[in-house]
């Protein structure tokens, strides 16, 4: 009976941690559309302005793996953000096979807008939580988090092992 009611109780955390998640995730979602329809892009473009460091450039591969989509994808993603004269692109010095991609001078303007409006954001949301809370909450969230990529290495490996098995 023990085990059932733990099992229960495990259960009913996991369901409730899952809709918490989600509905941050689904607010975080509702906030960067509407906020980066206001500045003129989308949602991709708008977290791919701000993947790009402030001064310098990157090239396509690493400016893929910062954002965490392919490179056909980024290409394309970069094409419309050359169009609205946000990104420069340029042949690497030291390899012309390889493309550097940079902010341009409206560029640099959105990402420091969208930085600030991100944060002020974020600044605002959360400024009801009592100072005496902050630091439990982010030890939670650092647990969730941790708890949760666990989780995912788990459930990969055994993906993984099914997988070779079949």
């Amino acid at each position: 009976m023990a085990n059932i009611d733990k099992l229960n109780i495990t259960d009913n955390f996991a369901l409730e941690a899952r809709r918490l998640i989600n509905q941050i995730m689904k607010n975080n979602e509702l906030y960067d559309r509407t906020c980066l329809s206001y500045f003129g892009v989308t949602t991709s473009q708008g977290r791919t302005v701000l993947s790009f460091p402030v001064r310098g450039s990157v090239n396509m591969n690493e400016l893929s793996d910062s954002v965490g989509v392919d490179n056909s994808t980024m290409t394309r993603m970069i094409d419309h953000l050359v169009d609205k004269g946000l990104v420069y692109r340029k042949a690497d010095i030291k390899d012309r096979r390889l493309v550097r991609v940079g902010l341009t001078l409206s560029g640099k303007k959105l990402h420091r807008e969208l930085k600030k409006a991100l944060h002020t954001f974020y600044r605002d949301s959360l400024d009801e939580i009592r100072e005496t809370e902050r630091l439990m909450i982010i030890k939670s969230l650092e647990r969730l988090s941790n708890s949760i990529n666990k989780g995912l290495e788990s459930c990969c490996a055994k993906l993984c092992d099914k997988v070779s098995k079949d």
